[in-house]
């Protein structure tokens, strides 16, 4: 029996740093995303993630206080809880918000009854993320929403390739992954978009944002490329560059099969891989780190690396 449902990645636009206040600049930011949201619950998703704290885009680090998002996970709540309610859609609304006194990185999840399911709060968090205040989290939870189990992961977690696992692990189908990557966005990108669809045997959602529509995409720019990946790496819809929705319908009931892959005729590979799992011999995963000394890259004068 089919299990279909249909999600969008919502690419919203990249937009520079703003001098207006905190608060002007946050409503603007969530009048588009509801904007952007109400496209997509009309285009009939079920399932629908922004960006990586698409509420603080254009707003420079040195402004981010605790105090400027105090209330920002309660509007995310009173904004968006009657459009997942609407539409019958559930969705990953990445933010920056204060949480108990503590500034997070923190999706949070909606179901599509405009219900809160509960937060992410991002794990990896970057330096400079924390030299302005940012906790991060320690939990992998994962959302019954939409008929699926849904987890996140936040931009620099799937530089690891353990915060897919554990959210695969956990019970994840689907696996969402707003972030704000930019760079030059070939193989590396791709390689980073696919990667744990391939590992976990679930669908991956990147989520990031589009340059502008009247500007050429150049390197160094956020990569775009908001897509729905299918566990056998195939991209099923892809924003590309520019602002927009990757709007696909997948089959839940339909996981990747691999021919011959432990033994003779097409079995399902996820259910083989976790099998064979060996976590007895996984110690060193787990094994204290110790911190070593940041080594910038040094350059000789023509600006090629040594």
């Amino acid at each position: 029996m089919k299990r279909p449902l249909t999600i969008a990645a919502i690419q919203l636009p990249a937009v520079e740093e703003s001098a207006q206040p905190v608060a002007t600049v946050q409503r603007a930011n969530f009048t588009l995303a509801a904007k952007w949201l109400e496209d997509a619950g009309r285009r009939g998703a079920g399932l629908a993630g922004l960006g990586e704290t698409f509420n603080a885009v254009g707003i420079p680090p040195e402004a981010r206080s605790p105090a400027a998002f105090k209330q920002t996970h309660a509007e995310t709540l009173r904004r968006f809880a009657p459009i997942a309610k609407k539409h019958r859609m559930a969705i990953v609304a990445p933010i920056l918000a204060t949480l108990d006194g503590v500034l997070r990185n923190v999706a949070v999840v909606i179901d599509e009854r405009g219900r809160h399911a509960g937060d992410y709060c991002k794990v990896h968090c970057i330096e400079n993320e924390t030299a302005y205040g940012v906790v991060p989290g320690d939990t992998w939870p994962v959302f019954d929403i939409a008929g699926t189990r849904v987890g996140v992961q936040i931009c620099h977690d799937n530089s690891f390739p353990e915060s897919a696992r554990c959210l695969t692990l956990n019970g994840a189908e689907i696996i969402f992954w707003p972030h704000l990557m930019s760079g030059w966005g070939g193989e590396f990108m791709d390689v980073l978009l696919r990667a744990p669809a391939i590992h976990n045997g679930v669908h991956h959602v990147p989520v990031c944002y589009g340059c502008p529509r009247d500007r050429s995409w150049m390197p160094g720019m956020l990569i775009g490329r908001s897509s729905i990946i299918a566990p056998d790496a195939m991209i099923l819809a892809d924003a590309g560059r520019y602002p927009g929705i990757a709007l696909a319908t997948i089959d839940l009931a339909a996981p990747r099969i691999a021919l011959q892959f432990t033994r003779p005729g097409d079995w399902v590979w996820k259910i083989d891989m976790l099998n064979d799992r060996r976590p007895e011999t996984y110690d060193a995963f787990t094994r204290p780190h110790e911190r070593l000394k940041p080594v910038p890259a040094k350059r000789k004068g023509n600006g090629a690396a040594e």
